[in-house]
């Protein structure tokens, strides 16, 4: 039994009355973030240092003084923003100090400012779920009671809140405190690795020699005529030179809520898919991936112009669209609750995409070439090739660590039921 802490989001539904208080609310600490920023830009042109502890004492003038903010603003809300701003200054020092593009804080707009948090539970905000977690009610204060709506899949002690709004609505994310008792496999689990990929979103070779592939979804692209149609209609209306503000915003919203939606289909599909391969699978092996690595553009410099750039591009939008790296994360702390080892390969040591599965060897190969055909009669696409290579790496390791092991499922430790040879 572990425990761990897990986020878990909720939609609200305000009414009339609640959609016009947090509007507000949002817009008070929206300035507050613009004014502390300000404030520590002047303090450093006058060379002076503000810490974050300045301007939390300073609320409390701030509370007395701004019209609208008695009632509506609890103290933890306007602290949280305060913090958050502290880390990105930090985060700014930081970037400055290790030679990376600094990236000051900036100032936020309506549609830029994210919203506001709870430190804790029971102070500013209380939730009370239905039996089960299954959708329940949030008191905000200045707020009220409301309505709101999702599904735990691990409940837990809530620990603290944050209230964020999108093109959707608005948004309650809790973190909660869980102890993860090791849920039930499959009565067949077994050991297996996976490759990701654009063209199949995971190849997945299990310890009995078969295979199994996830299909991409191409979210984006199935929804990039409805997206190109939209970006058409905004910027027609954005050069128009009579237009009013409001059929402007509602053109804005609607490209928002479009992209939106597609994140959010992207975003169940990963979670099912990610907790069936929890499920399914008694041990998970995978390669470490740097996805800013695999998505750099190849537009090369003004003196080395790169090439293929178009192409390139197009194919970083498909790998993004896969969300590689949200992908492996969920996967690693469904895992975890499972009670599931995953095992990440070092890829420049193991070379899975180069390295025969059977007799070890590693050849070179393009993207374009599809199919592992070694001289060791060893011929199988390249991404299985490339799953079969990380689950024999995955179990050896298991096995490395205790050879006196007894079999996992059926299996021998770092053995494969089949050769890959058999398998093709």
């Amino acid at each position: 039994m572990s425990t761990a802490t897990r986020s878990i989001s909720f939609r609200l539904y305000p009414d009339k009355r609640q959609q016009a208080l947090l509007d507000r609310k949002h817009a008070v600490l929206k300035d507050l973030w613009n004014a502390a920023l300000e404030e520590r830009i002047g303090a450093w042109r006058r060379g002076v240092r503000i810490r974050l502890s300045y301007q939390e004492k300073a609320l409390k003038t701030v509370r007395a003084e701004v019209d609208g903010w008695r009632g509506l603003v609890h103290t933890h809300e306007a602290q949280t923003v305060l913090k958050r701003l502290e880390l990105a200054f930090q985060a700014f020092f930081r970037r400055l100090r290790e030679g990376q593009t600094p990236g000051f804080p900036r100032f936020r707009s309506a549609d830029r400012f994210r919203g506001w948090s709870y430190k804790e539970h029971g102070n500013g905000f209380k939730v009370e779920p239905r039996p089960g977690w299954r959708h329940g009610f949030v008191t905000l204060f200045g707020v009220g009671r409301m309505r709101m709506r999702g599904i735990a899949r691990t409940p837990g002690q809530i620990l603290k809140g944050d209230v964020s709004r999108d093109a959707r609505g608005w948004t309650l994310n809790l973190v909660v405190g869980t102890e993860c008792a090791e849920r039930e496999h499959d009565p067949d689990a077994q050991p297996g690795a996976f490759d990701l990929g654009v063209e199949t979103l995971a190849t997945v070779a299990y310890a009995d020699g078969s295979f199994e592939r996830v299909e991409n979804p191409r979210h984006l692209a199935e929804e990039a005529e409805a997206l190109w149609a939209e970006q058409s209609k905004l910027s027609a209306l954005a050069r128009a030179r009579k237009i009013s503000k409001r059929a402007l915003k509602k053109a804005r919203k609607e490209m928002a809520r479009r992209h939106a939606k597609v994140a959010a289909r992207r975003k169940d599909f990963l979670h099912k898919t990610t907790a069936r391969l929890a499920r399914v699978l008694s041990l998970i092996g995978t390669e470490t991936l740097a996805v800013r690595n695999l998505t750099r553009s190849a537009r090369g410099t003004v003196e080395a112009p790169g090439r293929n750039v178009a192409q390139k591009a197009g194919l970083n939008r498909s790998i993004l669209d896969t969300a590689p790296a949200t992908f492996l994360n969920m996967l690693r702390y469904k895992a975890e609750e499972a009670g599931t080892e995953f095992l990440e390969a070092d890829t420049r040591r193991l070379k899975p995409s180069q390295r025969c599965p059977d007799c070890d060897a590693v050849r070179k190969k393009p993207l374009s070439v599809r199919t592992h055909d070694c001289a060791c009669g060893c011929r199988l696409g390249r991404d299985e090739a490339a799953a079969l290579v990380l689950l024999r790496w995955a179990m050896a390791e298991v096995a490395s660590r205790d050879p006196d092991a007894p079999p996992r499922d059926g299996h021998p430790a770092g053995t494969v039921g089949v050769s890959a040879a058999q398998a093709a």
